[in-house]
């Protein structure tokens, strides 16, 4: 009988042991794959800030280079342009009696010549370096950049925004929508055939939307990824939202066409003095 209690006792303290090592092996695996996946967590999230970073270094280099080119069209080319235009100036008044009516078309046509290109350097160097972003914020840049494009281009182009006085943004992320709102509109242009262009900003809680949408041929965003060179306008525009964490959606409206549609987190930004003035103002068009 004692042997019998004694054996009874044995089982249950072996039971107990095992019992105790299966919990211990099993909270060491379990420790040990939270452990790896902490580990792996963090990896990826040193990868994702490693690659963001590259990113808006290579974004910064591109907006620092465009200024450098911005320059150097301001200062060298346009002032040579600039004193071109002088010389042919003066050159006309002191030849004025004596050309012949030839001659005289060739100055005209000479300095008019020098003047579109003065405009045309001009252009691009705002194009470069939106100063107007800068100056007085998103609204108005965008109001110049459709008032440049409805002087040479037979469609229309409306603008909405669901603040009379959009509040200034941080910098990085005005100049983010910006470049996003150029290379849509200009992709719109260039490939969809459209003769409609509309331009919508919100401020929906903390999220700042901008869509574009027109009434061309529209497109697959996934097959246009994969071609060679049309794609790189559409990764250029995630590469820009990736550092803003910021997403876009592509949609195909019911009406045909296309849309696209980018939203970024508001970030926070100091208080901007904006100018009284804009000549470029106007009323934004209601759609």
């Amino acid at each position: 009988m004692q042997n019998s209690e004694e054996l009874k006792w044995a089982l249950l303290v072996a039971s107990l042991a095992m019992l105790t090592m299966a919990f211990c092996m099993i909270s060491f695996v379990m420790y040990y794959q939270k452990r790896r996946f902490e580990e792996e967590k963090k990896i990826n999230d040193i990868e994702k800030n490693y690659n963001r970073l590259l990113l808006d270094t290579a974004l910064n280099s591109e907006e620092t280079e465009r200024r450098r080119i911005a320059q150097d069209l301001h200062d060298d080319i346009g002032t040579m342009l600039s004193l071109t235009k002088l010389s042919l100036n003066q050159l006309s008044k002191m030849t004025g009696s004596e050309r012949s009516e030839k001659e005289d078309q060739i100055m005209r046509k000479s300095q008019s010549l020098v003047e579109e290109t003065i405009l045309h350097v001009r252009r691009i160097t705002r194009d470069l370096v939106p100063t107007t972003l800068e100056r007085f914020g998103l609204l108005e840049a965008i109001e110049e950049f459709i008032h440049k494009l409805a002087e040479d281009n037979n469609l229309t182009i409306s603008f909405h925004a669901d603040m009379e006085e959009f509040p200034r943004q941080a910098q990085k992320l005005e100049l983010t929508l910006y470049r996003i709102m150029q290379e849509l509109v200009n992709n719109a242009i260039k490939h969809a055939n459209c003769t409609r262009i509309e331009i919508r900003l919100e401020i929906k809680e903390e999220l700042i939307g901008l869509r574009v949408t027109d009434n061309g041929i529209g497109f697959d965003p996934e097959k246009m990824k994969e071609s060679s060179m049309a794609g790189l306008g559409l990764l250029g525009i995630e590469s820009r939202l990736a550092i803003l964490n910021g997403t876009v959606l592509y949609e195909k409206p019911e009406k045909g066409g296309a849309s696209a549609f980018a939203q970024i987190p508001v970030m926070p930004v100091a208080e901007v003095k904006l100018e009284p003035l804009h000549p470029f103002r106007r009323e934004r068009v209601n759609v």
